[in-house]
Order: structure tokens, then C-alpha cells, then sequence
């Protein structure tokens, strides 16, 4: 695996096909108010100790039950089977703006890698500075945990590689497929996005494979990533990004989300190691119909997984009691 001084390795096949598709991704949906759940076997799945109603307030105690239950749900082995070696390095990909990654879920994750002996190297990633929350985190974590490298890359300052993917790329107005890529995203060992609900006007929803367009460097793309728009069609060139990194782990939740007429209340968290299946759940419990996305059409057209829920094992709540249906942007609203 590439480490922090290498230059411009690309991720190798092997890689690409195991972070991409699992033959039956198993995807934790855990709501503040889980009381318990049955297996498909009869086995019964234990609730959180203290539930909540989705619209309450939560301690960051119950809050970090809510994720650590979703973990455990989502993954396998201990402790959530999270796919991270002592050795590696790890970034966490958060999403900034009206919409934006809570930091319990990005703290609770660290500290259970941390406890778990996880990862030589962590750094919280995205395309802006860090904010007050973030820098404090850090500083506490690293009096905890002296001997790990803990940082924050902003990728809009990051250095960036100009590499082209492995495979086919699908946008019309970027025949050779090379893009511009944070040398963070580019060589690190493993990629965990961690990102809130949102809807999207271009994409219908915004979850973990369409933060990958914040990724692309502001210094070769533009302000606003207009040369990054013009290569073609944005479903087509976010399926080219996500070939340079799929994600290993995706988190999707929190308790402040995002629609068409603004904030969403909702006290949730899904978690699971595909993240075009993680984002199916969360696009159906936003109300949307997941398989007629055109982003997750073409991403399971690629071999990334499944974007039919009925394809999917979901443990924890039922996509029809976490269902909490957003107001669509047009022309989403029409569907």
C-alpha cells in the first residue's frame, strides 16, 4: 500500500473490485427510537438501551449508541468489522455546507478505530478548512493517542495527481478519462465517506457517491468546479471520480438533513460496506425510488453493487419505518 511519501500509485485492481461490490451488502438502518428487531432466522436484534423519537434531541451518549448499533449492524465482526489493518492509513471523506456531516458520527468513528488499534495514520477530509469542531477534536484525540498521526486535509489546497482511471471512463468531453485527484484521496488505504441527507436538482439526492464531487481540486477545476461540470453530463463524471477510490465504508445519518425547503430532522444513521447500496437505503427512506437514479443506475451498471433495495440486507429498522419522505427539487418532484 501507498504510504504518505509516495507519489502517484494507482490503486490496483484488486483493490477497486473489493472496495466496489458485495454480492449481498448488508446495510445497518438504526433510527433514535430503535427497540428491537428479528432476524430473518428468528435471531432477535437488541434495541438501543435509551431510545429516542426521531425528532428529539440527543445526547452525544445516544447519539454515539444510535451509530455504534448501525455500525455493528452494517458490518461484520467486532465491534462492526470495520476494513481497517494496524498499518494503514485512513481518511474520512465529510461533507461541509447547508448539508453537513455531523461530528459525533466523524468522532465516534475515530475513536473506535482508535480503541481498536485500526490505522496508523487518520485524517478528516474536505474541500474547506476546518471548523472549530474539527480542530477540537483533533487536539483531544492526539493527547489520547500520541503515537498516531492525526490530521485534517482541506482537498480544495490539496496537492493533486492528474492520472487517468483504470477502467472506461463515460464522460463525453473527457475522451482519455484523466482527472485531477487529492493526493489524500489518491493514496490512502482506505476511504470512509460519512455524509448527511440531502437532495440534489442534478442527482435527485446528494449521499456518499455525489460528495466525491467536492474532491476535484478547485485549482485545476475552477471556483465552483465549472471545468469540472463541462467534461459532461455530472452522473458521468461522478462515476469517473468514484473509479479513482471507491469508497471502503459509507455512512450516511445524523440528526440534521437537508430537502428542497431546508433543514430535515431526523435521527438516523446507515452504515454499511457498499456504499452505492448504502445510498439506495438512504435514498429510499428519503422517498425516492432508487433504481430509477440515473447516478445509481449507472453505477450499478459498473459492477459498484445494487441499487434495489429489495437486493439488499437491511438489519435494524425497516426502510418503511424509517421512511421520512423529503420535499424534491425540480424536476424531481415530478417523479
Amino acid at each position: 500500500m501507498p504510504d504518505s511519501q509516495s507519489g502517484g500509485s494507482r490503486p490496483s485492481e484488486s483493490m477497486l473490485a473489493s472496495a466496489s461490490y458485495d454480492r449481498t451488502p448488508r446495510i445497518g438502518v438504526v433510527l433514535s427510537s430503535f427497540h428491537g428487531a428479528t432476524e430473518h432466522d428468528g435471531t432477535p436484534i437488541r434495541g438501543l438501551a435509551g431510545p429516542r423519537p426521531v425528532d428529539a434531541e440527543l445526547t452525544a451518549a445516544q447519539f454515539d449508541a444510535m451509530l455504534g448499533k448501525a455500525l455493528e449492524l452494517g458490518s461484520r465482526g467486532r465491534r462492526g468489522g470495520l476494513p481497517v489493518s494496524p498499518d494503514e492509513w485512513v481518511v474520512l471523506k465529510i461533507t461541509s455546507g447547508p448539508a453537513a456531516t455531523d461530528p459525533r458520527m466523524v468522532d465516534g468513528m475515530l475513536r473506535r478505530l482508535l480503541e481498536d488499534g485500526r490505522g496508523k495514520r487518520f485524517t478528516i477530509a474536505d474541500a474547506a478548512p476546518p471548523g472549530e469542531a474539527y480542530t477540537e477534536m483533533l487536539r483531544r484525540l492526539r493527547e489520547r493517542h500520541p503515537g498516531v498521526r492525526l490530521e485534517y486535509a482541506d482537498l480544495s489546497a490539496d496537492a493533486c495527481l492528474e492520472v487517468p482511471a483504470q477502467r472506461r471512463t463515460f464522460a463525453a468531453r473527457n475522451p482519455q478519462g484523466v482527472y485531477a485527484i487529492p493526493r489524500t484521496i489518491r493514496e490512502c488505504d482506505k476511504l470512509i465517506t460519512l455524509s448527511p441527507l440531502q437532495t440534489s436538482a442534478v442527482t435527485g439526492v446528494a449521499l456518499s457517491v455525489s460528495s466525491y464531487w467536492s474532491m476535484a481540486p478547485v485549482s485545476v477545476y475552477g471556483p465552483r468546479r465549472e471545468k469540472l461540470a463541462a467534461l459532461g453530463d455530472p452522473v458521468d463524471v461522478l462515476n469517473d471520480l468514484y473509479l479513482h477510490h471507491p469508497a471502503d465504508y459509507a455512512i450516511l445519518g445524523g440528526a440534521l438533513h437537508h430537502d428542497a425547503a431546508g433543514v430535515v430532522r431526523h435521527n438516523i444513521v446507515i452504515a454499511g460496506g457498499n456504499a452505492l447500496a448504502v445510498d439506495a437505503v438512504g435514498a429510499a427512506v428519503m422517498g425516492f425510488q432508487p433504481e430509477h437514479l440515473p447516478l445509481f443506475d449507472k453505477l450499478e451498471a459498473r459492477g459498484f453493487g445494487v441499487a434495489g433495495t429489495d437486493s439488499i440486507w437491511t438489519r435494524g429498522n425497516e426502510i418503511e419505518d424509517a421512511r421520512r419522505p423529503f420535499r424534491k427539487p425540480p424536476p424531481w418532484d415530478k417523479s
